[in-house]
């Protein structure tokens, strides 16, 4: 059932806004401030951070942020206003936190509270002056000059056990929805797996036969998603998990074809060879989630390509995933193989990435959640334990 506007379901959602006025009346002075003042070394940054290892002549990793609690999924979904703020929902506490820069260093320093009470939000985007949440209870509106948002959708098709996904929006205001599977390995009919909603209310279904997009991207009109098999199939192949093109009425083959190789996940009449592709197929356990285009000059190496958080499996001999990689395109926009930019070896140690996670130089036993991208073109990454990093220019 479609809301009006201004509608609200739950009373107990509390609005925690204090001092968001002032904030942003400094914003545009301190973001003057921080454009005239360039970057220190990046070993001279108070908030440098090592590990994880990083090419610190091309990147500089620094700490954003730290909650008091070591919650594994304290920060999971990460979005960027144009006027800097950074966004995160914690989708365990069914809150909001705004981050701002309070010291004109560039990066978002100051958190506050900017909602509480929500249904576990789990995406965040930013659209026409407003913040846009998808929670398990609908799709909230938070504009930049109300003190409360409202409920925009509330009746997502969403089945028992359902996960959720991933919430971007085009230019136009249509919003890109992913919902995960609601099993590892069983037929869920004619459930959409990537939902379109269109400004004045009207749906439709755009993409079905994914288990679990979490991550999804525009660029250039395009939309991307990210893919992870069930622990069922996982044993069947090697190069299982996926980043997809997502084509208007496609279906992606699961639960009977999964990744590259089209193996069965469980019996049934599908043929494999009608099902969508994916662009790129990844080592089973990479665990593909978050996932930002790039498309800024600030960062050598990484324009106009697709950033994807690894957040790993535990359920492997060998440690795959955990890591930030980014994803160029060749000339006819397919995917190339991606490129681990955190951690990265450092003087020529020849350390893999499982190696330096192994050895404490990586993530592990941390796992990178989400991805974001600021309008100077910072990379910020959420990490289980209730981390924000960024990656600036060295």
């Amino acid at each position: 059932m479609q809301r009006p506007a201004g509608y609200s379901a739950n009373p107990k959602l509390v609005l925690r806004c204090l001092l968001l006025l002032p904030a942003i009346l400094l914003l545009p002075a301190v973001s003057a401030r921080a454009a005239e003042n360039p970057l220190p070394p990046c070993h001279d940054r108070p908030t440098f951070r090592d590990p994880p290892w990083v090419d610190t002549s091309r990147f500089c990793p620094e700490l954003v942020f730290q909650t008091a609690r070591n919650e594994a999924l304290a920060l999971v979904a990460l979005t960027v206003a144009p006027d800097g703020t950074l966004y995160a929902a914690s989708p365990q506490r069914g809150e909001i936190r705004a981050l701002r820069d309070s010291d004109g260093d560039g990066l978002p320093d100051a958190a506050q509270m900017l909602l509480t009470g929500l249904v576990r939000p789990s995406a965040l985007a930013w659209h026409d002056d407003a913040l846009f949440i998808s929670a398990a209870d609908g799709i909230w509106r938070l504009r930049a000059d109300e003190r409360e948002p409202e409920l925009l959708v509330a009746d997502l098709p969403r089945l028992a056990g359902q996960a959720d996904g991933d919430l971007v929006i085009d230019g136009q205001g249509n919003m890109y929805l992913s919902l995960a599977a609601p099993c590892s390995a069983c037929d869920a009919g004619d459930a959409p797996s990537v939902l379109v909603i269109a400004p004045d209310g009207r749906r439709r279904t755009l993409a079905r036969g994914l288990r679990q997009p979490a991550g999804l991207a525009l660029r250039h009109g395009e939309l991307w998603a990210t893919d992870v098999v069930g622990r069922a199939a996982a044993g069947r192949g090697d190069a299982l998990d996926e980043i997809n093109r997502i084509e208007p009425g496609a279906h992606y083959g699961w639960p009977w074809c999964v990744g590259a190789q089209r193996l069965p996940a469980q019996p049934g009449t599908v043929d494999c060879e009608t099902t969508a592709a994916p662009a790129l197929a990844l080592p089973t356990g990479s665990y593909p989630l978050g996932l930002a285009w790039y498309d800024h000059a600030a960062l050598p190496g990484l324009q106009d390509s697709l950033l994807v958080t690894l957040h790993g499996s535990r359920h492997r001999i060998t440690l795959r995933g955990y890591a930030l990689a980014v994803i160029r395109l060749d000339e006819n926009g397919q995917p190339l193989a991606p490129e681990v930019i955190l951690p990265q070896e450092t003087a020529g140690l020849n350390f893999s990435v499982s190696k330096m996670n192994y050895r404490g130089s990586g993530f592990w036993p941390e796992r990178p959640l989400d991805v974001a991208v600021s309008p100077e073109g910072w990379i910020y990454v959420s990490v289980t334990g209730g981390r924000i990093l960024a990656l600036r220019p060295a």
